[in-house]
């Protein structure tokens, strides 16, 4: 039986309301991301692209190095 891959990413979210701005439509949130190998065999995360969207579908592009 060949070995089994299982990677969990769980994100956790806060509004910043002392950075944000309600009033100029200017609203910052902080992104906690968890990766975590349950599988049973060793990973390496050797890069990452995150897609965040927002209530109007505004989608920005997050790339980068593991």
């Amino acid at each position: 039986m060949p070995a089994k891959h299982h990677i969990a990413v769980t994100v956790k979210t806060r509004f910043l309301d002392e950075q944000s701005e309600p009033d100029n439509a200017r609203f910052v949130f902080f992104f906690f991301f968890r990766i975590e190998n349950q599988g049973e065999v060793p990973a390496q995360l050797i890069s990452r692209h995150w897609g965040i969207s927002d209530e109007l579908g505004k989608i920005q592009e997050v790339p980068g190095e593991g």
